[in-house]
Order: structure tokens, then C-alpha cells, then sequence
């Protein structure tokens, strides 16, 4: 479903505004291994953006996950049609922020950590945990180590990723997708050289360790952003 029918009209809805740089990447990943995507995270669609292109080229995949916090997608009725129509109920596990439900999140890793085990699976991520807010597109949260410990104990390939220029107002974006007569709003989707931490997984296993990789993978993804940065001032000055 994500792969065709989700990747389809994602494509349809964006292709006016969207630029993909250094998307070959994705076609030299191996197959014996599992595949992390760790982007930023600005908008609630950004992973669905990612995954539209990176599902249709590495056809290989055979189950996705992206991980979400319980609040409205697992809390509300609205939340769980939209996964199941949207997603096909890839936005799994569910990731608690209540003091009381925390304790359910090691689950939710472990789940994780043993799918990630399987070659074919996919699994996307956002480093910071929680959703920018700044004015300041390039401004990253602190990373968090749970992706750093999922990495740590499966072993997936880490591919980073910068997206910028998705609106919170969607609709905006489809109205300047399909009217001509608007100026674009430019989305910029930019994937960085495949990461693979094996010599940080020699490590041994601990808080420390988990927080090093994270902060690795945020460390990539902001250099990807620099590159975005450099890139869009460049358009501008033209």
C-alpha cells in the first residue's frame, strides 16, 4: 500500500514542489540488512514524504514501521482511521509519554530491535524524538539515545535524511502544488551516504553508547541541513 497507492499520490501531490538530492544512495543499500531512516522532524508528514521515495526504489523492503507517539494516533478515533487509511497501520509501535505508560516504551524498542534483525525490514525515525517547533528550520533538538540503542543491539544500515520546506498547513501545499499562478513552495528532501556504526556496536552496550550514536546520526543529518542551507541561499542569490 505504501509502496504504490501511498507513494503514488504522495508523488502526484508534491511533484511540483519537491527536490530530491543524492536519492541514488538508496539503490546501493544491502540487502542482508535492515535499513534505519533518521531524518529531523518538522511536520507530522515528513516520514510519509520520506518513505514515497524511498519505498518505490528499494523494492526489496518487505515491512515498514515508524514509530509514533500515542497521543492522538493511538488515542483518538480520528487517529487510528487515519493510520489505517493513510499508513496501512505502519505507524506502529506507539510511543508513550505518560510517566505511568513509560515502562510500555521497552517494548515498543524491543519490538523494534527484532524486527530490525530481519533483512527486508525498514524502520523510520526521527533522532530528536519530538517535533521542531523554532522559526529556525536547521535548528535541531538534542538527540535522544533510543534510536541510538536500537542500533547498538540490531545492527541496521543508518541512511540520514534532511527535509525542509514542508508546511504545517498542508493544504497550502497542495493549492501551490496544483495552482500555476502561486509561487512554489519548495520542499528539498536530501539523503546523506549510508552509515553502518559497526565499529561503535563494539562497544559494549549502555547509556553512554546508545547517546554516542544518536548524537552521530543527528550530527549527519545537521550536515545535510548545511548542505540545504548553502543550497537554497545559492537559488536565492540566482
Amino acid at each position: 500500500m505504501l509502496r504504490t497507492a501511498g507513494a503514488g499520490w504522495v508523488r502526484f501531490c508534491s511533484r511540483n514542489l519537491l527536490r530530491i538530492r543524492n536519492a541514488e544512495v538508496l539503490d546501493t543499500l544491502p540487502r542482508e540488512r535492515s535499513v534505519v531512516i533518521a531524518s529531523n522532524h518538522r511536520s507530522y508528514a515528513d516520514m510519509y514524504l520520506l518513505s514515497s521515495v524511498v519505498l518505490p526504489r528499494a523494492r526489496w523492503i518487505e515491512r515498514a514501521y515508524f514509530p509514533v507517539r500515542t497521543e492522538y494516533i493511538y488515542e483518538r478515533i480520528g487517529g487510528l482511521l487515519l493510520n489505517a487509511l493513510a499508513s496501512g497501520l505502519a505507524m506502529y509501535p506507539p510511543i508513550y509519554r505518560q510517566p505511568a505508560r513509560r515502562a510500555l516504551n521497552r517494548d515498543s524498542l524491543t519490538f523494534l530491535v527484532d524486527e530490525l534483525r530481519r533483512p527486508g525490514t525498514l524502520v523510520g525515525m526521527h533522532p530528536e524524538g519530538r517535533r521542531g517547533t523554532s522559526a529556525d528550520p536547521y535548528l535541531l533538538l538534542p538527540a535522544q539515545p533510543g534510536i541510538g540503542e536500537i542500533v547498538h543491539r540490531a545492527g541496521p544500515i543508518v541512511v540520514p535524511a534532511f527535509i525542509n520546506g514542508l508546511p504545517d498547513d498542508l493544504f497550502a501545499a497542495l493549492k501551490a502544488n496544483f495552482n500555476a499562478s502561486l509561487p512554489p513552495v519548495a520542499i528539498t528532501m536530501t539523503f546523506g551516504a549510508p552509515l553502518t556504526f559497526d565499529e561503535e556496536r563494539a562497544a559494549p552496550p549502555g547509556a553512554r553508547s546508545s547517546l554516542r550514536i544518536a548524537e552521530a546520526i543527528r550530527s549527519d543529518i545537521g550536515r545535510l541541513g548545511e548542505a540545504d542551507r548553502q543550497l537554497r541561499a545559492t537559488i536565492t542569490a540566482l
